[in-house]
């Protein structure tokens, strides 16, 4: 009864296992700033400054770009905001590559753990196989 059990709770936790580092793997991946790769592999989304034609002079209201409202989210009830204070920024990019690097860290834990397991079981059918041998050697 008890081996049944243990081995019924050692596929659910390989199932586990491999649920969390798929899903790390992926959370690493999502996790990862996509303006730092696209500037590193050089990939740019605007060209550059430099490259832009010059604005007519017959337009002059052109060259100055107007300021667009900005709007701050609204406060949840019961809170007050302050004006003054600034808005929540989005996270640093130092930030988001340590969050990335956490993500990485739990798959390769999870993948340790899911391959000690895997050694627990196989170490366990062949202690299985060696006393059913040595139960027939006895016989004879």
């Amino acid at each position: 009864m008890t081996r049944g059990f243990l081995d019924w709770l050692g596929r659910i936790l390989m199932l586990a296992l491999a649920g969390l580092v798929t899903l790390s793997i992926i959370g690493s991946i999502a996790a990862i700033p996509s303006e730092s790769i696209e500037t590193r592999m050089g990939l740019e989304t605007q060209p550059p400054t430099a490259d832009r034609p010059p604005l007519p002079e017959s337009e002059p209201e052109a060259a100055a770009p107007q300021p667009e409202p900005t709007r701050q989210p609204a406060a949840p009830r019961g809170v007050l905001s302050d004006p003054g204070a600034p808005a929540a920024s989005a996270p640093s990019e130092a930030a988001r590559w340590l969050e990335a690097i956490t993500y990485a860290l739990l798959a390769l834990v999870g993948l340790a753990a899911l391959a000690s397991l895997f050694l627990w079981r196989g170490l366990r059918e062949q202690r299985r196989i060696a006393d059913a041998l040595e139960a027939l050697a006895a016989r004879s």
